[in-house]
């Protein structure tokens, strides 16, 4: 193609050579403008909306879109923005080949066609994918898949075919993406994607579609007004939305396909009716779904009466408006208190859409209804406060699905009947947790009196209320998670007793790293650990293996706990089983472990030696801690868990070498190492494993890609990224 005159790298290649200040760039900055540049020539650049600063010497980083680096020598593009932009054409692959660092992509709402490529699969440090709103063909590729550190992907409003590759979505087996959009909603959906697969399901009907950029679009069934301009079928015959955009993206969401937004009663049309009267310009789908949730809120709750309304329905950033108290660098609403502030209606449905909020507080309002189930869907919140209202119906079970819930209150309302055991379980008696700083610490309800109105098991909630307190006030106030320091003092808890008898005994088993029980090493995450073991209650209840079991599994949480706690972490370093802990799976004699899965679990630190102690048993067979930011060098002391089958270290920032010992695990079958630091060969040892048992590896030993650092043969790694 670059040989080619009539190719956009052709024309990509003559405008970098006749670029004066070539000879001044990195090859990293070379490669960059060269990416650009194709994906300019590829999309009629020329006809692009905005094109500031695009195919001139002005630094990249400073051209429209482009972001996330101040001197393009030494920073590396981290996000590239064309939202609605007019590119009209293919996607280039060398966009994904040349720019992998990227983390946030949005070239969604343009006139792209033809084939995602195959390539897109070395964006293995993106967050963010965009694409919707295309016209994208084909099927979607299974090199998705390899997107570890993804957390959104939106394909909808396209018109890609096929089944949802496995690939992708193990990704939301694993946990480690949170929204995966596609046009796979009912029987003649063009996109087959299962429930646990798609996290949003789109209709991929004709007249659902943007009518600009598609054919598709543009034949579905419309009418017209005074002017002959379409306007979409069903959608309110008003405002600003003539081509129906945002009626589209909000249907798509509406669990009654939008019904409520053609009643002009509802708040749903009402909200819908504000978003577009006032000439709103999106910048991705999920920012306008949560500026529509907070504008639904508003009207089914007497937005007009509240006592303060400051920024609400204006044009400001909904991040400004009062009560939206904290919002990400991403402008996703993460905190929203709008207690005591004269709500008066129903909690809507749509609340459900701020996906990333971490705490509500709605107390001391009028709010009556029950509690919609979608409340359920949150992942992220830790918070919630509905107290003193009027709400009526059961509690509903799905609050049981929020595994990240810390407080929950739900007193002085109309609530009825027993409180569901999905939410008891969240407590942390229910856990293991004996100190009460992790699960659900704080219950509150309506469970006091002889006959309490919500009926509530023994240890679940925290305080009960009866109809006599209700003159007295109780209104907590949310306060985000302080980390704690890993490094107390003296003052800060009570001293550890040694047993040395125990600490030899647990060296014996350190073969080659007995060092860090020394106690020259006190302080150290594994002296922490021997500590724990030594001073828990039940230490003589433990055999001899269990000993040495629990102090691996504490010092490897203690050593991946070093700039932040887990971000989930029931049971952990508690006296309850190893086996109930997060994450961790055993046999069925319920002592040995076989698994260790804990993908996407804000894990840090290093990974210690003492991970091989876990498997003395001789039955772990998986370990999973991809996606998180684990760095140093991987433990040559792995290569002990001689019966492991996947070992999976992906998306992490291990650096140094491929341990040889790996080569040792001649039952592995899966070994996954792509998207970290490592650098040098593929050990030998790894590589004859392909001969045996071992189906898959990944590694970062694309050689065409000239920031990939392992050397890796065809024969050796089935997959290079």
């Amino acid at each position: 193609s670059l040989m080619d005159i009539t190719t956009p790298q052709f024309h990509a290649y003559t405008w970098l050579v006749e670029d004066s200040a070539r000879s001044s760039y990195s090859d990293e900055r070379l490669f960059q403008r060269y990416a650009l540049a194709t994906l300019y020539f590829s999309t009629a650049g020329i006809q692009w909306t905005k094109s500031d600063g695009w195919t001139t010497t002005l630094d990249e980083c400073k051209w429209y879109g482009v972001s996330g680096c101040d001197e393009a020598d030494s920073e590396k593009i981290v996000s590239i923005e064309l939202f609605g932009n007019n590119l009209m054409g293919t996607i280039p692959p060398e966009l994904f080949i040349f720019i992998p660092n990227v983390i946030n992509l949005n070239l969604a709402n343009n006139q792209l066609r033809g084939e995602i490529p195959s390539e897109i699969g070395k964006l293995t440090k993106v967050n963010i994918l965009e694409l919707a709103e295309n016209e994208l063909t084909g099927q979607i590729p299974s090199d998705i898949g390899m997107l570890y550190n993804a957390d959104h992907i939106f394909l909808q409003s396209n018109l890609l075919v096929g089944e949802m590759p496995w690939a992708v979505c193990q990704l939301r087996t694993e946990k480690s993406l949170t929204l995966l959009w596609a046009d796979c909603r009912g029987s003649n959906a063009r996109v087959k994607c299962s429930v646990k697969c798609c996290s949003t399901c789109f209709s991929s009907d004709e007249n659902s579609m943007s009518a600009s950029g598609s054919d598709n679009a543009n034949n579905a069934e419309t009418t017209a007004d005074g002017d002959g301009q379409p306007l979409i079928e069903n959608a309110p015959n008003s405002h600003n939305d003539e081509e129906g955009k945002v009626f589209d993206v909000l249907k798509k969401m509406a669990p009654d396909n939008g019904d409520t937004l053609k009643d002009s009663l509802s708040p749903q049309y009402k909200a819908y009716s504000w978003l577009v009267e006032k000439n709103y310009e999106p910048t991705s789908d999920i920012l306008t779904i949560q500026r529509y949730a907070l504008a639904t809120l508003y009207f089914a709750t007497a937005g007009a009466g509240w006592h303060n309304t400051s920024g609400w329905m204006t044009v400001d950033n909904e991040c400004s408006w009062f009560g939206v108290t904290a919002c990400n660098q991403r402008n996703m609403v993460t905190e929203l208190a709008l207690n005591e502030n004269y709500l008066v209606g129903t909690i809507p449905l749509e609340l459900s859409h701020l996906r990333m909020i971490e705490s509500i507080d709605l107390s001391g309002n009028d709010l009556y209804g029950t509690i919609p189930t979608q409340l359920g869907w949150f992942e992220e919140l830790e918070w919630l406060s509905l107290a003193d209202n009027f709400l009526s119906g059961n509690v509903p079970s799905e609050l049981g699905n929020i595994f990240t819930l810390s407080e929950v209150y739900l007193h002085f309302n109309d609530l009825e009947g027993d409180v569901p055991e999905q939410i008891c379980e969240l407590r942390p008696t229910a856990i293991g947790e004996s100190d009460e700083t992790t699960g659900l610490i704080e219950f509150w309800n309506d469970c006091g009196d002889d006959l309490p109105q919500v009926s509530c098991p023994e240890n679940c909630c925290t305080r009960c209320f009866t109809a006599d307190d209700a003159e007295a006030s109780y209104s907590p106030t949310y306060e985000p998670t302080v980390i704690p320091t890993m490094n107390p003092t003296v003052d800060d808890v009570p001293a550890l007793l040694e047993n040395d008898d125990l600490r030899l005994f647990l060296i014996e088993h350190m073969d080659g790293f007995e060092d860090s029980l020394s106690t020259e090493n006190i302080g150290t995450a594994q002296y922490e650990a021997y500590l724990w073991l030594a001073n828990s209650n039940n230490l003589d209840e433990l055999d001899v293996f269990q000993r040495v079991q629990r102090f691996g599994l504490v010092a490897f949480y203690l050593s991946t706990t070093a700039e932040s706690d887990w971000k989930i972490s029931n049971r952990w370093k508690t006296e309850q089983s190893e086996c109930k802990w997060y994450g961790i799976t055993c046999d069925d004699d319920e002592i040995t472990v076989t698994e260790i899965s804990l993908p996407r679990n804000r894990m840090s630190g290093t990974l210690p030696p003492e991970i091989a102690l876990v498997g003395l048993g001789g039955k772990i067979e998986k370990l999973d801690l991809s996606s998180n930011q684990i760095g140093g060098a991987i433990p040559p002391q792995i290569g002990d868990l001689k019966n492991i089958e996947i070992l999976n270290l992906r998306g992490n920032d291990f650096e140094g070498e491929v341990p040889t010992e790996i080569g040792n695990l001649s039952k592995l079958k899966i070994l996954e190492l792509q998207s970290n630091s490592l650098t040098g060969p593929m050990p030998s040892e790894i590589c004859a494993l392909r001969t045996k048992s071992l189906e898959q590896l990944g590694a970062d030993c694309d050689q065409t890609n000239p920031l990939d650092e392992i050397i890796c043969s065809e024969s050796c790694c089935t997959t290079c990224f």
